[in-house]
């Protein structure tokens, strides 16, 4: 392998932050940018491309890999889609409470971000941007590359994963911090001072892919040997039903929704103990972790940082669940059972019992050094279209909230629940919407955070929260651009509210 190209720390929008995707069995690194010079070395062959979508992958799970090299292990906090937007969103939605005193973790928290407390929404921006690049390059090198003996069915098929990678990065940034630059090339002078794009004209690219990929994508999971860790049709047709239900297209949510359900060839509902594991059938997408880092092992980052090393129940944990989520579990409910676990934490010298999420059971405790993963990274799942069918349907999409009923208690069937009554009416169907989603969906890719802030209730809901007093405004709804970044691109401009 040729030495690799080293790149200090971007304080530019779209710098490349890590060396760029793959030029050896790795899969975790190229020599140099893509441009027509080095899409003829990567895209010549089928498995030159399908090694650098790897890399767009590696760098989702693993988040990117500084110039000095980053462990895995670290993936939480190193990424948004490796557990940065589960952390994050949960602190910022009022889910989760953070142990270790970190002060950009209880400013999250506490609702009071500034321009120097902000390392973890700093990271989210970087994290999904420089997938996006990788996304990028996956998809002009391709489209570039000269003396290619790729299949067109390959190039196809390769080009619509990275759109929806795209379109997937795309997605978190918009909902965490609004207007965000619009880029699709690796050409730095057309991106150095690219301004931020309004949200409609970010979800308007995000539809764009995703219906590419929907369009061209497999219906299999082949490309991933049967594992769910390569998007294929059903993921499209996923996020798409997610996307229309944030840009409150009820209707094109719903029949997206409906479409992945209805296929029960491949997706079930699956128990509670057995959703997360690898194989899973209630999976439409997984990421696929590590199993070679020696601290991490073959563990989900999540259940790597979250469940406490040594004795789960008197150990430290590293996050726990507010008090606001434990009251909101109805009495007797499985989920709280089967998905959360308690410690006690030493809290001002006493000993106090605390809750944390165990959707990801294997923990350091009995994580093992290159050994199969028994879970993992769960990205999209059925109880998801069940619900986003349901409120869609109590919003007016095609069979109204009588119907959205059954979506509710399709997903309510594992929990131990009596099914909700057929004789709700329209309020109280949509209040039950609410309810299971923040039940079903807790600790998951921030959801609960962006369900609050789309539904316009995060206001009042998070003000009332006493660790979120005094409410420091509406404006912490969204999250600040880097300051760096703006530094180096006067174009970006500030969210409202963060004074530089």
């Amino acid at each position: 392998m040729r030495k690799t190209t080293k790149y200090t720390p971007a304080l530019l929008l779209f710098t490349i932050l890590t060396g760029t995707l793959v030029s050896c069995t790795k899969l975790v690194e190229v020599d140099e940018p893509i441009n027509s010079i080095t899409a003829e070395k990567m895209f010549r062959t089928e498995a030159q491309a399908e090694g650098a979508l790897a890399g767009v992958y590696n760098s989702l799970i693993h988040g990117p890999r500084t110039a000095a090299g980053s462990s895995p292990a670290n993936a939480i906090l190193n990424g948004f889609a490796g557990g940065l937007s589960t952390l994050a969103g949960g602190l910022s939605a009022g889910e989760l409470i953070m142990s270790s005193g970190n002060r950009d973790a209880y400013a999250l928290a506490t609702n009071t971000l500034t321009l120097t407390n902000n390392s973890m929404t700093n990271t989210i921006w970087t994290s999904a941007y420089n997938a996006i690049y990788h996304a990028n390059a996956v998809i002009e090198g391709i489209a570039g590359a000269q003396n290619s003996t790729m299949r067109d069915s390959v190039k196809v098929q390769y080009t619509a994963e990275a759109k929806f990678l795209r379109a997937f990065s795309y997605f978190h940034l918009v909902n965490f911090f609004g207007e965000v630059p619009v880029t699709l090339t690796v050409d730095f002078s057309k991106t150095v001072n690219i301004p931020r794009s309004p949200v409609p004209v970010v979800y308007a690219q995000i539809l764009r892919d995703l219906l590419d990929a929907e369009r061209d994508l497999p219906a299999t999971y082949a490309a991933g040997k049967n594992l769910r860790v390569r998007v294929n049709k059903w993921g499209a047709k996923a996020m798409l039903a997610k996307v229309y239900l944030y840009m409150g297209d009820n209707g094109q949510a719903a029949a997206k929704a409906s479409e992945v359900i209805a296929e029960s060839g491949l997706f079930q509902l699956m128990p509670l103990n057995d959703i997360f594991l690898s194989g899973s059938r209630e999976a439409i997408l997984q990421f696929k972790q590590t199993n070679q880092d020696a601290t991490l092992r073959n563990a989900v980052s999540e259940g790597h940082y979250f469940i406490p090393v040594g004795d789960p129940y008197k150990a430290p944990a590293g996050v726990w669940v507010s008090d606001q989520l434990l009251a909101a579990f109805e009495e007797g409910d499985q989920r709280k059972e089967v998905w959360l676990d308690s410690t006690l934490q030493t809290t001002n010298g006493l000993n106090v019992k605390v809750w944390y999420p165990v959707k990801y059971k294997h923990s350091r405790n009995m994580s093992v050094l290159n050994a199969p993963s028994p879970e993992l990274y769960m990205v999209l799942r059925l109880a998801d279209m069940y619900l986003i069918r349901a409120e869609a349907r109590a919003n007016g999409a095609d069979g109204g909230y009588t119907k959205a009923i059954d979506d509710l208690n399709a997903v309510r069937s594992r929990t131990s629940l009596q099914n909700l009554s057929a004789a709700l009416n329209e309020t109280e169907v949509k209040e039950a919407v609410i309810h299971e989603r923040e039940i079903e969906m807790f600790a998951e890719w921030g959801n609960r955070w962006m369900d609050l802030r789309r539904t316009g209730r995060a206001s009042a809901v998070l003000s009332a929260m006493p660790l979120k007093q005094p409410w420091e405004g509406d404006y912490q709804l969204l999250y600040p651009v880097p300051a760096a970044e703006i530094e180096a691109n006067r174009n970006l401009g500030q969210n409202n509210g963060y004074i530089r």
